[in-house]
């Protein structure tokens, strides 16, 4: 089964790039994160086959260029090692115009190349991982207003996000629309089964807390009647007592309903108490 990070780098190598300048930008984001550049030539490695020939593609429609794509290793090793493409590849590499919309596909370029992000259903984490110095694509994210952190792994440099609103935003501006949905979604699902467990603990605790006071004011009119104290009760708590015992599984406001005449619950819990009170110190 194809992962949802996986998932997601195919559809974006599906994404159709109309300006010469954006599809330059997408190739450099790809190659300066994900590519390995030698003394002859320039390799580019990816466990799926989709992002290699992405790269392929752009390569041929930007330059002309010439390159190999072999199976390597569990996934598609891609080599640049003509000479006119390397010294075109150089040339261009910062000169080439940009557009208002080639930041995006250069960034949609490096996560291609470099980027995972978990499952919405299992957690919220996106990162880039890649050899380079970090400082050029952290001050572009920082423009874009994200919330990510840092760190190093082994030989790695690594940038996260791990904020929901943040990974969101992210893939909407490189274009991964059908991803973001899908956090979103799971996002609000998520949030719908939070209110729901809190709801059910709130009741759950609150059945608990009425059981519990029921059981003590049962027992408290129990033990007045095992002492034959429960006539020395004045006659509304006698009425109450009765009542309560008469009924213990009815709820505090049907039972203050009882009374004659009515009582609100705030009357009942008070009676209550005097009769617990009652019951424990013997006045």
């Amino acid at each position: 089964m194809i992962s949802f990070s996986l998932q997601t780098k195919i559809s974006l190598t599906e994404l159709h790039t109309k300006s010469l300048c954006c599809k330059k930008s997408l190739m450099y984001g790809m190659m300066f994160y994900g590519a390995k550049f030698g003394i002859s030539d320039i390799t580019f490695f990816s466990e799926c086959e989709e992002v290699v020939t992405l790269m392929e593609r752009l390569l041929l429609e930007c330059y002309g260029g010439v390159c190999d794509i072999d199976y390597h290793s569990g996934g598609f090793l891609l080599t640049i090692s003509d000479f006119d493409t390397l010294g075109a590849l150089a040339r261009d590499r910062y000169k080439f115009k940009q557009c208002n919309k080639c930041q995006a596909h250069y960034i949609r370029g490096i996560f291609i190349a470099c980027g995972s992000v978990n499952s919405p259903d299992a957690s919220y984490r996106l990162e880039l991982r890649f050899k380079r110095d970090g400082k050029e694509l952290e001050d572009r994210l920082c423009g874009m207003n994200l919330n990510f952190k840092t760190t190093v792994r082994g030989k790695d440099n690594v940038i996260y996000i791990k904020e929901s609103e943040s990974i969101e935003d992210f893939l909407n501006y490189i274009g991964a629309m059908n991803a973001a949905f899908t956090l979103m979604n799971e996002k609000i699902k998520r949030e719908i089964r939070n209110d729901v467990n809190r709801a059910n603990n709130c009741d759950t605790a609150n059945i608990k807390k009425s059981i519990a006071a029921t059981k003590t004011h049962i027992d408290a009119i129990l033990k007045l009647q095992d002492d034959n104290r429960i006539q020395l009760l004045p006659k509304p708590l006698q009425e109450t007592a009765g009542l309560r015992l008469a009924f213990p599984d009815m709820s505090l406001s049907d039972l203050a309903d009882m009374h004659e005449p009515k009582i609100t619950k705030s009357g009942l819990n008070h009676r209550l108490k005097k009769i617990v009170e009652f019951s424990e110190n013997g006045e």
